[in-house]
């Protein structure tokens, strides 16, 4: 009876939500300056408070993602494209990268089309987010300001970030076409389009000359709408500079660039506003504190949206799943019908190969379910979520591994000829998503002395091999080491030696 009162509930809260106006939704990028441990980090999680978005999208969290999560009261997190989330948050792939390669940057971590992550800001209804960082260097506005062409500028622009903006633009634009909002928070390390104009260069000394900046235009010209821009329309009368408010504030060095690289894209979605976040003082500034604790200020949009129906999803939480400790399987059932969640080996039948799971769930009853690690080993599994009649609805991956596994890196041949590439296995990866392995010489105590680099894919466990054409020069007959590190950071999770003979 219990049940049928709850289920019944759930149907008229759900028809009252479909008949709704569009629902607001308030998203911000903040760039906290790795890891938010250069001014204060309790000051990061201040400053996301006070702006109250529904949605962040980070960039620099260096792993932190899931403790800024928790401390600024965001239950929701995905690691794997750094956003933390009011609403319920479900991968729009496999749950881990399956292409091979190293990705570009901007989408690093995920599949080419599968760069969001669906939010579902009410029952059965979702909105598309994802979050990026462009290449940093070599910096336009500085090409500028040491009194470089434009063509030298551009060529620049279309050798780093036209070709990450592009894999964005291709990557959301088949959820974009279908009408579902899409928004795109990033610090783009490139000044916007509408900002770099004529009239502008006579009011900003570091815009010396017009220039179209190609990876805001080509963002653009894909059908996303630049937040800031469409509510401040004036870039003279609000410039709404987010780089930068100093090292920390109020330091900035003489020779520093002043612009607009961090933004909040939507597509399918109205603006209704965008602030800035930033220190006390700023005149384009409404969300003030101090102090403020990056080297970027944020930018916080609200939108007015009509989400679109879900598609059926699953995921598992955390990521990884410790074995001996309990995970969260949770789902959205397309026309909230009932459903069931099976845990199988990787790639295996949950008509026969089930471990655990729950079968034939009224969706008024719950949209989750705790599960054991009993009897399970560590390893690879899928999620699997089934229809009434049994028929496979959504399917995602996830890994468990032992409550003492340290991370390994290893060279699958210790000795390589001269010029030959350098094939690599590691485990028990954070599996964040830039988590990346460096090769270095053997005991070189700088780590910002790499060779060259490769990103794991925000996989926990993996192999690459690593292209001795993609080192920063060939390796001389010595004795050198891979590095498996972490998340776009320096912190050292495990080491390998490996030799180079002639």
């Amino acid at each position: 009876m219990l049940r049928f009162i709850i289920s019944s509930l759930f149907a008229i809260l759900f028809s009252a939500v479909a008949a709704a106006e569009p629902v607001q939704v308030r998203i911000m990028s903040f760039n906290i300056w790795y890891g938010g441990d250069q001014v204060d980090f309790n000051g990061i999680i201040e400053a996301i408070k006070k702006a109250d978005a529904d949605i962040v999208g980070l960039q620099e969290p260096d792993g932190k993602t899931l403790e800024i999560a928790a401390l600024a009261g965001y239950p929701y997190a995905d690691v794997r494209r750094h956003i933390i989330s009011k609403f319920p948050l479900f991968d729009s792939g496999a749950g881990e990268r399956t292409e091979e390669g190293n990705p570009l940057y901007s989408i690093a971590g995920v599949d080419s089309n599968t760069v969001h992550v669906w939010a579902l800001v009410a029952p059965g209804k979702v909105i598309a987010v994802a979050n990026t960082h462009l290449t940093s260097n070599p910096y336009g506005p500085e090409l500028v300001r040491d009194g470089k062409a434009l063509e030298e500028v551009m060529q620049n622009e279309a050798d780093t970030r036209v070709p990450e903006a592009q894999a964005l633009a291709d990557g959301l634009s088949g959820v974009a076409k279908s009408g579902t909002p899409v928004f795109l928070t990033g610090d783009f390390n490139s000044p916007s389009h509408l900002d770099w104009t004529e009239i502008v260069s006579k009011a900003r000394p570091e815009v010396k000359f017009p220039v179209e900046w190609p990876a805001s235009k080509l963002l653009a010209d894909s059908g996303l709408i630049d937040s800031y821009r469409a509510a401040h329309p004036d870039p003279v009368k609000n410039p709404g500079l987010t780089w930068t408010p100093g090292y920390p504030h109020p330091y900035v060095r003489d020779i520093e660039t002043h612009d607009r690289i961090d933004m909040v894209w939507a597509a399918n979605a109205q603006t209704v506003s965008s602030e800035i976040a930033g220190e006390t003082g700023n005149p384009d500034v409404s969300i003030p504190f101090m102090p403020w604790p990056s080297d970027h200020r944020a930018v916080v949009s609200t939108f007015s949206v009509e989400p679109a129906d879900a598609p059926a999803l699953i995921t598992v939480e955390p990521r990884p799943v410790v074995l001996g400790q309990s995970f969260i399987v949770r789902v959205s059932s397309p026309a909230h019908a009932n459903w069931s969640a099976i845990i199988v080996p990787r790639g295996g039948d949950p008509a026969k190969d089930a471990i655990t799971g729950i079968k034939d769930i009224e969706p008024g009853d719950r949209p989750t379910i705790k599960l054991s690690t009993i009897g399970f080993e560590p390893g690879r599994y899928d999620a699997v979520m089934l229809d009434g009649e049994g028929k496979e609805l959504a399917r995602s991956r996830f890994s468990i591994v032992s409550a003492d596994a340290k991370a390994t890196v290893s060279v699958t041949q210790p000795e390589v000829k001269t010029g030959g590439d350098i094939a690599v296995a590691w485990s028990g990866a954070p599996g964040f998503r830039f988590d990346w392995v460096g090769v270095y010489r053997k005991n070189e105590p700088s780590v910002y002395n790499y060779l060259g680099f490769v990103y794991t894919g925000a996989k926990h466990e993996g192999e690459l091999t690593f292209p001795a054409a993609e080192l920063y020069e060939e390796l001389a007959p010595g004795d050198y080491e891979v590095r498996l590190m972490h998340d776009d950071h320096y912190a050292t999770l495990a080491v390998a030696p490996f030799t180079i003979s002639p």
